[in-house]
């Protein structure tokens, strides 16, 4: 099966999940969307308002931010894979809690199983629990983690994780968002280190 095969089986998946309640108020699965080979993959929280009406990522002011942001190192979304924990939206835009996180993070395991990313972008600090939880790690404050390479290795295989803020902190939040833009210069760096 090719990387696009084992994807699009996940999207069925994905969109025909009872898992959790999270699908009764949703209008629809978000799956994530992007290259199957990407070496940089994104992790969000949960969908909002904009991307359970579309079905994408990242598709609404907070997804502006991130393109933004992703040209000034050179790069488009075609180029990298962006998902989230959870792929129905929580009511009200709230936080995924860990039920409905348990019962999701299984896709996204497998997501970044198919891709095989060198670097994992968190992009706030559920995400970034998640993925540390995998070391016994539990992240309290996102702003004494964030902008640093995190080295990882699951089921074999070695991956980074870049921590940044999420991209509506950043357009709430000045400093976060200057923060947020030397933690994408960052990435751009580690990117032409390992030559990927």
């Amino acid at each position: 099966m090719t990387k696009e095969e084992a994807l699009a089986t996940l999207v069925a998946e994905i969109r025909a999940c009872r898992r959790c309640p999270l699908w009764e108020e949703a209008c629809q699965a978000v799956p994530g969307e992007g290259d199957p080979d990407a070496k940089i993959f994104f992790v969000g929280e949960a969908p909002g308002r904009q991307e359970d009406l579309t079905g994408r990522p990242f598709v609404g002011r907070s997804g502006r931010l991130v393109d933004l942001l992703l040209s000034g190192i050179g790069l488009t979304r075609d180029e990298v894979f962006i998902g989230n924990l959870v792929k129905h939206r929580p009511p009200g835009n709230r936080c995924p809690n860990p039920g409905e996180i348990h019962a999701c993070t299984p896709y996204l395991d497998r997501q970044i199983g198919v891709i095989e990313p060198t670097f994992l972008v968190t992009l706030g600090r559920v995400s970034a629990n998640y993925l540390f939880s995998w070391v016994d790690m539990k992240v309290e404050k996102l702003g004494d983690i964030r902008g640093r390479a995190y080295p990882l290795e699951r089921d074999g295989r070695k991956m980074t994780v870049l921590p940044m803020y999420h991209p509506a902190s950043a357009l709430r939040n000045p400093l976060h968002r200057a923060v947020m833009e030397q933690d994408f210069d960052t990435l751009g760096r580690l990117i032409d280190e390992s030559k990927i």
